[in-house]
């Protein structure tokens, strides 16, 4: 039986220190014909010296002109795939186990034989500070299980557990090349209300490596107000796939968490901006914790995390 062909894309910036690990894992995925194309995004020229110690025919590499930044370099990379199937993997995360085969199996067969778009595979979790890891396997019953989960929940999936079906994605137009914070759930929230059909594979593991770097855009407040933009245009886009009002109410849901962030971090302007939209929208506060929860309640959103913080600083004194 001829095996499945799958494309593994990976946007590369400084990488020299953790590429030769992404890519021997790739490589060595089992029952796959698998192709790697390398998108190399700073001029530095330390990780093309890695890579050429790395002779492979299966292995591509671009390289930018200048720094584009990820999601620019993804679509160079999509532009190029020509397999059914394609994954994209940050240069610092790797896969193991039967991943890609138990992920392409997914979406060959779908739910109901007919196939899939968007397949998930369990993955692991690696603080590389604290060296601790945590296995997750994510389940999404559908488009409002989804956005629920990955937004509201923060039961998201990374790249490195993910597989696409190489023309859907091409057919909902890629990565948003606008987007500078939380990229790959913009794309799959986006995928997930045009359509996508739903697949999971309990085969391998993705690991998402978590360590410190001053590139990481997580740690970029000036990011922040992107994940506004996001919420809105998810709200924006067409779909048959949930009813309009469940889509409102996990929307601001999701406003409502912005919100708890924003506070939490001082930021009070984009906290009440964030509450006025959740109430807009119909949303709600949704604290597993007791105290804040009641907190809240009881002090407002915004007074109590101001407390808090308060008390914490006091504390530190």
């Amino acid at each position: 039986m001829p095996q499945d062909r799958v494309t593994v894309v990976v946007p590369a910036f400084h990488a020299s220190g953790t590429i030769e690990r992404t890519v021997r894992s790739v490589f060595g995925q089992p029952q796959v014909d698998v192709r790697l194309i390398v998108v190399i995004d700073d001029e530095d020229g330390m990780t093309e010296a890695v890579l050429a110690d790395l002779p492979d025919p299966r292995l591509s590499v671009m390289t930018n002109p200048g720094n584009l930044g990820a999601q620019k370099s993804r679509n160079r990379g999509l532009d190029a795939v020509d397999s059914e199937y394609v994954m994209f993997l940050d240069s610092d995360d790797f896969v193991m186990g039967d991943l890609l085969h138990g992920l392409t199996t997914a979406l060959r067969q779908g739910r109901d034989g007919e196939g899939a778009d968007i397949a998930f595979a369990p993955w692991l979790f690696y603080d590389e500070g604290l060296n601790q890891a945590n296995r997750r396997k994510p389940t999404y019953t559908g488009a409002a299980d989804l956005l629920d989960r990955w937004l509201v929940r923060r039961q998201w999936t990374p790249p490195c557990a993910l597989l696409w079906r190489t023309e859907f994605l091409r057919d909902i137009g890629g990565w948003n090349e606008s987007v500078r914070r939380n990229q790959d759930g913009e794309v799959v929230c986006r995928g997930v209300l045009a359509g996508a059909r739903i697949a999971h594979s309990a085969l391998g593991c993705g690991v998402y490596v978590q360590h410190d770097s001053p590139f990481r855009i997580s740690g970029n407040r000036s990011t922040f107000g992107d994940l506004a933009e996001v919420a809105e245009a998810l709200l924006r886009q067409p779909t048959d796939r949930l009813p309009e009002a469940e889509r409102r109410k996990i929307l601001g849901d999701y406003f409502y968490w912005l919100a708890d962030s924003a506070f939490r971090r001082g930021d009070r302007e984009a906290g009440r901006h964030a509450l006025k939209r959740g109430e807009e929208l119909g949303g709600e506060l949704r604290l597993d914790a007791r105290i804040p929860r009641f907190g809240a309640a009881v002090l407002g959103l915004e007074t109590y995390r101001g407390v808090s913080a308060w008390v914490r600083g006091a504390n530190d004194r």
